[in-house]
């Protein structure tokens, strides 16, 4: 009974330092773990293992290569580049960088950081878009901030747009969005197709031996006649 005791508080208090204590970072954590944001290098202009840097963003009259889809929630820039608006945050001020929440740009967020990351927000400054709402970062309309994809700057997927040429690439409907792939056949229409396909290749393959065999057969018959009416054994 003791034993069954000690084992339900054990685990009691395992769960609840595990879910009750997890660590929650912000924009404002010092500890942030590394992978948990971009890291721009002033010295190549370039976030730190970029995987395919196809684009640039800029904030301000500074830009930077970096990968077009964007999957980290923040993002560091080093202070001694000529963007505008420093956060203000004295820790990151002492760490030479500014810190910003990259979302509403974010295309992929993993759950494990989704659970461990608070993306909200208490200023403009703190957001990369420079405008903060009801604790969410949103598009400015004054942003300072641009996506450059093959040479054309201009917003971001997910901004509101009234032309085409305002997007940095895609189409536009009311907002810039990627263009609608044409569906593709599925599985099951693909294995109808490849299953009748071969169906009908099995029956003129049938048909051809049918053929060749009557051929065959009726030549046999024919040297048989012959045979006969000439004498032949």
């Amino acid at each position: 009974m003791s034993l069954c005791f000690i084992l339900a508080i054990y685990i009691f208090f395992a769960l609840y330092f595990q879910c009750g204590y997890s660590k929650v970072y912000d924009v404002e954590s010092d500890d942030l773990p590394y992978d948990f944001a971009y890291h721009v290098n002033a010295t190549t202009n370039s976030i730190e293992e970029c995987e395919f840097c196809w684009a640039s963003l800029c904030k301000g009259s500074y830009c930077f290569k970096a990968d077009k889809e964007i999957k980290f929630p923040f993002i560091e820039i080093p202070i001694n580049t000529n963007i505008s608006l420093p956060n203000n945050n004295s820790e990151h001020q002492k760490n030479k960088v500014n810190r910003y929440i990259m979302f509403p740009y974010v295309d992929f967020f993993s759950l494990e950081k989704a659970y461990k990351t608070s993306v909200k927000c208490s200023k403009d400054s703190q957001c990369f878009t420079n405008k903060c709402v009801n604790n969410d970062c949103v598009f400015n309309e004054k942003r300072d901030i641009k996506l450059c994809v093959d040479g054309h700057c201009g917003r971001f997927m997910g901004d509101p747009c009234t032309t085409r040429d305002e997007c940095a690439e895609g189409d536009y409907d009311g907002v810039c969005h990627y263009p609608e792939q044409p569906e593709g056949e599925t599985d099951i229409e693909y294995t109808l197709k490849f299953l009748s396909t071969l169906g009908f290749l099995i029956i003129i393959v049938i048909i051809v031996c049918c053929i060749a065999c009557y051929n065959s057969n009726t030549k046999v018959s024919n040297t048989e006649s012959h045979k006969q009416y000439t004498g032949i054994n």
